[in-house]
């Protein structure tokens, strides 16, 4: 419910959007509270005798989590989405700090180590959450009124969340098809791969924080040309920073400081170069994605992402020949179906729309 609560959030002025913060958390706590109540009881029936302990420690820190991080992520959209970014750095800025700080104590209080990640986790993004909360109050907004029935949220967050899950589901797939078809060792190389070539995914993500709400408004107003000007600065700076850090990490050698801290990432040769490809790829598609979603096509969304996960799928299940390369060219194929989709919707999104002089 709130990714469509912050869809509808674009109807506001910029400076109006804080003010559904005093509804959104009525509105969506039964879904994290679930969720986290959920992970608990998944926990319950997995337990043995000699991993009960941990594991019920592990799933109450992680069902913490599942409580704590959407309201997280929910208030700093909400602070990009009323243009103060700055705050959503701050809180960015006190949620690692916090982070760092707990797990120095857990260590130095030589807490049990199953507790420590998630534990820590939780408690950081809580605390963020008061750091963001306390910003806030500091230039207060008034109360805003959702005037969009509660089930009206829901039916677009069900096709969001399709198009959530679909990927997501893919991906496990994939995975588990290349460590049957071409073995663990192989799926191991991948995956180290995939951390080295993270960043460019944390780059756009940054990007996305910033920059996708004006695209989901372009997408809104159907401003074609507003939707151009702004992918072209996400293009651009993802682009040269993709760019640069290939550039950097693509192989071993002297001046690559991941060759010494991810040896396996390298042991497949230019399998790094190929997953920093993929996942440049793969995140240049992301402004039409905003743009359909602000303009309110979530269905064309949960379609195009869910062919697109196909793909993946579709890739893995030739590991047997790919082997490690499975898992990026699967990224690849995602993207690429992605593209010949999104392209098109965005086309017919602003068919017979004159472009404005902005």
């Amino acid at each position: 419910v709130l990714y469509p609560l912050e869809i509808w959030s674009l109807r506001l002025s910029r400076p109006d959007r804080l003010g559904l913060l005093y509804r959104s958390g009525k509105l969506a706590a039964a879904a994290p509270v679930t969720a986290g109540a959920g992970v608990l009881l998944a926990a319950l029936f997995v337990t043995g005798e000699t991993t009960g302990p941990q594991v019920l420690r592990l799933a109450l820190t992680s069902g913490l989590v599942a409580v704590t991080a959407p309201f997280y992520e929910h208030l700093k959209r909400m602070m990009h989405l009323s243009e103060r970014s700055g705050s959503a750095a701050a809180t960015a800025v006190a949620q690692l700090v916090l982070s760092a700080t707990g797990i120095g104590l857990a260590v130095a209080a030589d807490l049990e180590p199953v507790v420590v990640p998630f534990g820590v986790l939780a408690v950081s993004q809580a605390g963020a959450i008061w750091f963001g909360l306390a910003a806030i109050r500091r230039r207060p907004v008034a109360r805003v009124d959702l005037a969009t029935p509660t089930v009206e949220l829901m039916r677009s967050g069900r096709w969001l969340l399709v198009a959530g899950l679909g990927p997501a589901g893919a991906v496990f797939a994939g995975a588990a098809l290349v460590s049957h078809l071409a073995g663990s060792d192989q799926l191991g190389y991948a995956q180290a791969a995939h951390v080295a070539a993270r960043p460019v995914l944390v780059l756009a993500a940054g990007l996305a924080a910033v920059l996708g709400f004006r695209m989901m408004e372009a997408g809104a107003i159907r401003s074609a040309t507003a939707g151009i000007r702004f992918w072209k600065v996400y293009a651009m700076v993802l682009g040269i920073g993709s760019s640069i850090y290939l550039l950097v990490v693509a192989v071993d050698w002297v001046g690559n400081p991941l060759a010494a801290l991810l040896p396996r990432a390298y042991e497949v040769q230019w399998l790094v170069a190929v997953t920093i490809a993929a996942n440049l790829l793969a995140s240049l598609i992301r402004p039409a994605r905003d743009e359909l979603i602000g303009a309110g096509r979530e269905l064309r969304v949960a379609q195009i992402d869910v062919s697109a996960a196909g793909g993946v799928v579709v890739v893995a299940a030739l590991a047997g020949s790919l082997e490690a390369f499975a898992i990026p060219l699967g990224v690849l194929a995602f993207a690429a179906i992605q593209i010949g989709s999104y392209i098109p919707a965005r086309k017919s999104l602003y068919a017979g729309i004159a472009a404005d002089p902005s």
